[in-house]
């Protein structure tokens, strides 16, 4: 049964048993436990597997943001609890990639500093799932997998297969876009280096992406905004470090046209 299916007709129930005397289902048995869509796409008959995995990156977070928050969301199948029901998350390892490690790459799920935020709330049946990512050095040239999965304790078995895991990929990695070609190194920004794209992305919250070059190839007057928005932070980056001018990953300074 398709997880929208599950969830309609959970929600049906709860609305059924709320106007009975007794506010809460109770349950002896585990109730059953799977990820599913953000709520306001629960009615949406489209759905269809949305939010199996996300891509999470630092690029974009200033040098002293070491850490940071992905979220999933978390159905209890069955109906509420009168009392809080804390569930458990495991890592799955997979074969031929780069697996995350606990401590370094995001924190164990069973951290001390994070483990009572793995819980349904009494008389809730849904919850936001954070997965804390920690900002090791190594992703700057890698991305980690980090595969997770609802593991069977008191409160909660796994439910349908297919909803019971969600991928984070984890990365502080930039990529030149195909659309940084040469008429945009002659035109805008000049050559490539991947310090420099973190540059620009820093200084000006966009992502300078695939997308983003395409929009602005066609955007003349948002070209000449940040040809010249680039080049006055490069001046002050390098003003605000004297004798230590921006270098690129091959030790060559930095330079907008």
């Amino acid at each position: 049964m398709r997880l929208l299916n599950i969830v309609l007709l959970t929600m049906l129930t709860g609305l059924m048993t709320s106007c009975k005397k007794d506010a809460y289902q109770l349950y002896n048995e585990a109730a059953l436990l799977q990820f599913g869509p953000d709520t306001s796409l629960l009615y949406n008959p489209g759905y269809n597997f949305i939010d199996s995995s996300q891509t999470y990156t630092f690029v974009s977070k200033k040098a002293e943001i070491i850490q940071d928050t992905a979220w999933f969301n978390i159905y209890a199948i069955g109906g509420v609890s009168d009392r809080d029901r804390p569930f458990v998350l495991r890592q799955v390892m997979i074969d031929g990639v780069e697996n995350a490690v606990a401590g370094k790459h995001y924190k164990a799920f069973s951290d001390p500093s994070i483990a009572g935020s793995y819980v349904i709330k009494a008389g809730k049946m849904h919850a936001f799932v954070p997965v804390v990512t920690l900002r090791d050095p190594e992703l700057r040239k890698k991305q980690m997998t980090l595969k997770l999965e609802v593991a069977s304790n008191e409160s909660f078995k796994p439910g349908e297969q297919l909803n019971t895991w969600r991928k984070l990929y984890i990365s502080d990695k930039v990529a030149r876009p195909a659309a940084w070609d040469s008429y945009m190194e002659v035109a805008v920004v000049g050559k490539y280096s991947e310090e420099k794209h973190r540059f620009m992305i820093l200084v000006t919250g966009q992502k300078w992406d695939q997308e983003f070059f395409t929009a602005l190839k066609i955007d003349f007057p948002a070209q000449g905004y940040y040809k010249s928005k680039l080049s006055a932070e490069l001046i002050d980056y390098n003003n605000a470090h004297p004798g230590q001018p921006l270098r690129d990953e091959n030790n060559q300074l930095v330079e907008f046209l």
